[in-house]
């Protein structure tokens, strides 16, 4: 075994959530980055971009871009998205897991219940959240490679009703059947950024006077009753994650110790994991991080392994061996990987035979984050089959890309210029 090999071994014993073995502790995270069709069934590019990761040897894929409900699916920000909130859509959803499943790898399904403040509103599907806040996401926080003329400022969102609130979670429940039904080895409740559920979890977020407001207990009895109606639906031994902000890392925001509690009361029900994501869309520069190990670095998670019995999994370790360390030291018990699986899908296999130095490494500018944003196809600057998986090597591309790719290009040119936004930040200040 090389040295390198030696100092990650870590990372690849075997860990165990609930009845679910994972090979190693390498977690793709949840990202919309999946190109499904415009209807929300998943498309052959979304099952050939898991399929490459999962042969990768990463331990575990979790999928994200969701929609577990009618609202989610009526209010995303963006065209596409995965659907769970119908049965029609299980056996589309059944070609996925056993794609992932034939290179022996667990897949579970982030399941989405609502965008809150940051939803696309309707007539339909107005606003709701917590409490009427919204959302304010300063141009000086944005990560690296983004930039804004001006702060982003969401409309305010209504408070959410308890009725909406118990048709919500009985519809995360019918959703997390879907998925069991469809093969997925668990499931994962989101919790973080400025998402719906994000919104009871603070008392900067949450106001309310009701059953969902006030104390610890209440602010967490959304989290609460959603995974022990889902621990009723599917039984003892289906994986139920937790996916959850570590700090918001804003002005009169929430630590961990506060999110860590929020847990301890949420595992209570059932819960076999906690992921930790780091800020929000108000702090993306410290969720969207261009170095290794924040949450380590910061503490936040020795508090949350701390507070909870269940497997604790971090993201945002970007090197095997800052992992393996990070895992070592008692951090965590695995680690999730996004932008740096983009780059290389091979870095699991490349880790485990001692070939690091050989791991394409993301270059953290961020294009990916960008395209998304513009609601553009997922593509990676060091990787160019990101996206385009599904695509015979050295094939032509479909004819609509021949037209939308010199579009997007022009788009993204501009958008990626600091010079450019600011000047157009500039001109908007004049105009108004």
């Amino acid at each position: 075994m090389s040295e390198n090999a030696e100092q990650t071994d870590i990372l690849f014993t075997p860990l165990t959530i609930n009845k679910v073995t994972l090979a190693n502790r390498i977690v793709m995270a949840p990202m919309a980055a999946l190109s499904p069709r415009l209807d929300g069934h998943p498309s052959e590019q979304t099952i050939a971009f898991l399929s490459e990761r999962a042969k990768g040897g990463v331990g575990l894929i979790i999928l994200g871009g969701s929609a577990a409900t009618r609202r989610s699916w009526g209010e995303k920000p963006v065209k596409t998205g995965i659907r769970f909130d119908d049965d029609r859509f299980v056996p589309d959803l059944k070609r996925v897991t056993d794609a992932v499943h034939a290179h022996g790898t667990p897949i579970f399904a982030e399941l989405m219940p609502g965008m809150g403040a940051m939803a696309k509103p309707s007539a339909a599907w107005p606003l709701i959240a917590a409490s009427p806040k919204n959302i304010v996401i300063g141009r000086e926080r944005l990560p690296k490679g983004m930039f804004s003329p001006a702060d982003r400022v969401t409309g305010t969102p209504r408070e959410a009703t308890v009725e909406e609130i118990r048709q919500l979670t009985q519809e995360m429940a019918e959703s997390a059947v879907r998925a069991q039904r469809a093969g997925f080895d668990g499931v994962e409740v989101p919790a973080m950024m400025n998402y719906l559920l994000t919104s009871f979890l603070s008392p900067r977020t949450n106001w309310r006077t009701d059953e969902y407001g006030g104390s610890v207990e209440n602010r967490a009895r959304i989290l609460a009753d959603i995974v022990r109606l889902i621990r009723e639906k599917v039984g003892p031994s289906f994986p139920i994650g937790l996916r959850i902000t570590a700090n918001e890392h804003v002005d009169g925001g929430q630590g961990p110790e506060g999110f860590a509690d929020i847990a301890r009361h949420v595992e209570r029900e059932g819960l076999d994991y906690v992921a930790l994501t780091d800020g929000n869309y108000e702090s993306m520069h410290f969720n969207i991080s261009d170095t290794d190990t924040p949450t380590v670095a910061h503490g936040e998670a020795k508090i949350f392994r701390e507070a909870l019995s269940c497997p604790v999994i971090i993201g945002s370790i970007h090197g095997p061996e800052n992992a393996a360390q990070a895992i070592s030291a008692g951090h965590g018990d695995a680690v999730m990987l996004a932008r740096q699986l983009l780059a290389d899908p091979d870095y699991a296999n490349k880790a485990r035979n001692g070939r690091s130095q050989d791991i394409i490494r993301c270059d953290h500018h961020n294009h990916c984050m960008l395209r998304l944003a513009l609601d553009f196809p997922v593509r990676c600057t060091v990787n160019p089959r990101t996206g385009r998986e599904s695509r015979q090597p050295g094939g032509l591309p479909p004819v609509d890309r021949l037209v939308k790719s010199p579009i997007e290009k022009a788009v993204l040119t501009a958008a990626g210029s600091e010079r450019f936004i600011n000047l157009l930040g500039k001109f908007a200040k004049k105009q108004s």
